[in-house]
């Protein structure tokens, strides 16, 4: 999100930069004014702030109090930050900590000049001319139904609409004034120049279609409408009407893979257009009060969980304890991912410490290398010694290509923690309240209100020789990765893709699921590779690329598999296994019924499900997947809004049976709490 953030403005300063030599709409570059008060006596912090401003391009120091744009002061026990125009005061920092204070303040000048420029630019291409406003309106709890209210009665200030947050509330009216349909999407900008998502926000999730308005036409949104909370300000909306859908939130975010790229291609094709309102107490004052703000490292539900260990820990063994030294240098990596330098040096030291008093302990010969681990370092000397040279370097590039494979995967996680908390930070700020959406009006399309999520895992490389590799599992694979994307309400970011992960890779993958889930999720697991049946267990596996042929406990058994899609906190998940004797991950089948019509959508979406589909039932599949094949073809060719997991079954089976000896098998994965639901692949809209 960071790097989105930075290449956006980047881009806008580059543009901004070009304005000089001819004349062009106003792409001004951010120009923030900051001014020191003479109670500012810290020239250490004040050459700081100075290069913030200079060396990321936010603006300048003034010593003209009347142009400037912020003013910093100092009491002795706050700095604080205040609005020049009304002399507001925005930000409180603590100085308990003075070197963090720094830092603290860098932050916020950093934040509230970038909320500045974004509250600033003014695009004017008339080709997309829109305006919007917000429209009063009374709720009414028992029919469910929307009145308006009049403007011409309502509380203003200044020409600005005063919304209390006790009884007001509104919808959106957005008008065309094109002779071109254009989408808009509108930010929220308060007094501190925070920006989050207006329309679409997480409580009002329209996307680009619905946000699609005709030439010279005018709509009023009453899907959702909007209340008010604290704190009582001023706050500015900012609209963007485009020729093709882009998702401010809050800065901007990639929708329909479109919004960055189109900026950055097309910055000339953009309308912008202002509203501001204010929220008002029952007084209709606006008692605007900055909370203040203390310095705390970063935090996460692992850091927490991570802290939580080491306290029991050293309760139950004491601070020597093998395990304890761990945990110190876990905890300092996560701090340290976290950017919290100052506490992961701190851990670092004791971990240090520590590690040298329990190493002084341990009896000085070698430790002893475990029975399996020299049993594999020797399967592996005696087969480099039996390779000649070039499968020497075939074999150790392979080797060398799945450890590339696992720390991009560790960091995909890193990424996806540092994502998690930017979010959590983000919606941690007591001043920065959604104004918050109340149940839709019209009803929606039930199935949008579901994340979709899908773990995608291609195995086609194999470390055992014994092993056959495979040729099409990844290209059948990233096919499939690409239509949920493309054609399904997917997004790229919660889809996890794997290629020849080894068995302790998947497990790490499940759990990560199994963390982050919840019951609004989809779940679509797919696997695609090797699969064995053991007759003497009754039971199926699966094969990782690091399973060995003659060693079981290496391989993935149907029941390993079983126990996480019982336990991920999903409404509905839906294995999909391309693989041999894949048809025994089902303890029974059932019959499928496919008479249910789209009246029982809601039904179907409210009860928990646990299918499972599979390429065959008791024998061998082919390398080259008929299963696969008709199933991408039959995702593709989709026309339907709603397509349940039955429907696309009953689609590929009978051409399937035709085409192969196999039958594929659909049902349900017993005793995984399978509550008569239905998983649903949402259409995306045109």
């Amino acid at each position: 999100m960071k790097n989105i953030i930075a290449l956006f403005f980047s881009f806008l300063f580059i543009v901004a930069g070009a304005q000089d030599a001819a004349p062009a709409p106003s792409y001004n570059s951010i120009g923030l004014r900051v001014y020191y008060d003479t109670s500012v006596k810290n020239e250490s912090l004040k050459k700081e702030i100075e290069d913030l401003v200079r060396d990321e391009a936010l603006g300048f120091i003034t010593k003209n109090l009347d142009r400037s744009h912020i003013k910093i002061s100092f009491d002795d026990k706050y700095f604080n930050i205040n609005t020049t125009e009304g002399d507001i005061n925005i930000f409180k920092i603590d100085n308990s900590k003075p070197e963090k204070t720094v830092q603290l303040l860098k932050n916020r000048i950093r934040q509230y000049a970038y909320g500045f420029y974004i509250k600033n630019l003014n695009f004017k291409n008339e080709s997309y001319k829109f305006s919007f406003r917000l429209k009063p309106v009374k709720y009414d709890d028992f029919s469910s139904s929307l009145e308006e209210v009049s403007l011409e009665n309502h509380p203003q200030t200044n020409g600005v609409l005063n919304f209390n947050t006790s009884d007001s509330a509104v919808i959106l009216e957005v008008t065309n004034l094109s002779d071109n349909p254009i989408y808009f999407s509108v930010i929220e900008i308060n007094s501190r120049n925070e920006l989050q998502g207006f329309i679409p926000n997480p409580n009002c999730p329209l996307i680009g279609a619905e946000r699609r308005i005709p030439p010279k036409e005018t709509v009023v949104f009453q899907t959702c409408f909007f209340q008010f909370g604290p704190p009582f300000e001023t706050l500015t909306l900012k609209g963007f009407a485009t020729p093709e859908p882009i998702n401010f939130n809050p800065v901007i975010r990639n929708e329909d893979n479109s919004s960055l790229d189109y900026v950055e291609g097309y910055y000339t094709e953009l309308y912008t257009y202002d509203f501001k309102y204010n929220i008002v107490d029952k007084n209709g004052n606006m008692p605007y009060e900055a909370s203040v703000e203390f310095y705390e490292p970063k935090t996460s539900p692992e850091l927490i969980s991570l802290m939580s260990d080491l306290s029991i820990l050293e309760k139950k063994f004491g601070k020597t304890n093998s395990d304890y030294i761990q945990k110190l240098k876990d905890i300092s990596i996560l701090h340290q991912s976290l950017g919290n330098k100052d506490e992961a040096m701190a851990y670092d030291m004791e971990y240090a410490i520590l590690s040298k008093k329990y190493d002084e302990k341990k009896d000085s010969s070698k430790p002893k290398v475990s029975s399996s681990s020299k049993k594999r370092a020797d399967i592996r000397a005696k087969r480099l010694a039996r390779m000649t040279e070039a499968e020497k370097v075939s074999f150790l590039t392979r080797e060398n290509r799945m450890q590339i494979e696992e720390i991009n995967i560790l960091r995909d996680q890193i990424d996806r923690l540092n994502k998690k908390i930017d979010s959590l930070e983000n919606n941690s700020n007591p001043n920065l309240q959604m104004r918050g959406s109340r149940p839709k009006i019209v009803e929606k399309d039930i199935a949008t209100e579901f994340t979709y999520r899908a773990l995608i895992i291609a195995e086609q490389n194999y470390e055992d020789d014994n092993i056959d590799d495979l040729k099409f599992p990844i290209r059948d694979a990233e096919e499939l990765r690409d239509v949920l994307i493309n054609d399904y309400a997917f997004e790229a970011s919660n889809i996890i893709f794997t290629k020849d992960p080894t068995r302790k890779e998947i497990f790490k993958i499940l759990h990560q699921l199994y963390e982050v889930s919840s019951e609004k999720d989809h779940l679509l697991i797919f696997y695609a590779g090797h699969g064995v049946y053991d007759d003497a267990f009754k039971r199926g596996y699966w094969l990782p690329s690091d399973a060995e042929i003659d060693n079981k406990s290496s391989w993935m058994s149907n029941a390993d598999i079983k126990d996480y899609i019982s336990n991920i906190k999903t409404k509905h998940t839906l294995l999909i296994s391309d693989a041999c004797f894949s048809g025994s991950i089902f303890e029974f089948n059932r019959d499928i019924d496919t008479n249910k019509s789209n009246k029982g959508l809601k039904k179907l979406l409210s009860k928990n499900a646990r299918n499972a589909m599979t390429s065959g039932l008791d024998r061998p599949v082919p390398d080259e997947s008929v299963f696969i094949k008709y199933l991408l073809k039959t995702l593709k060719e989709n026309e339907t809004q709603h397509l349940k997991a039955s429907d696309l079954f009953k689609t590929i089976y009978e051409v399937v049976l035709s085409n192969t000896d196999n039958i594929p098998q659909y049902g349900v994965i017993r005793n995984a709490n399978h509550e008569g639901g239905e998983f649903i692949f949402l259409k995306q809209s045109e």
